[in-house]
């Protein structure tokens, strides 16, 4: 749980300006999804390996 929330430590900073939003807000959203998910796909990586490993833990344990 300590890796996880080691993990989960993320600051979002968002991009542009009112005028952007309201320009095209679907536009300015995904180009905030997509700088964010590229800056942080390390950490998502991560976490799913962390989560694998964990349910294979639990399954491994339940089944004997």
């Amino acid at each position: 749980m300590r890796k996880l929330d080691k993990i989960n430590n993320v600051e979002v900073d968002l991009d542009g300006n009112i005028e952007d939003i309201i320009d095209d807000p679907v536009a300015w959203g995904e180009k905030q999804v997509e700088k964010i998910i590229l800056q942080y796909q390390d950490k998502y990586f991560e976490a799913k390996k962390l989560g694998e490993d964990f349910w294979n833990e639990v399954r491994d344990k339940s089944r004997s």
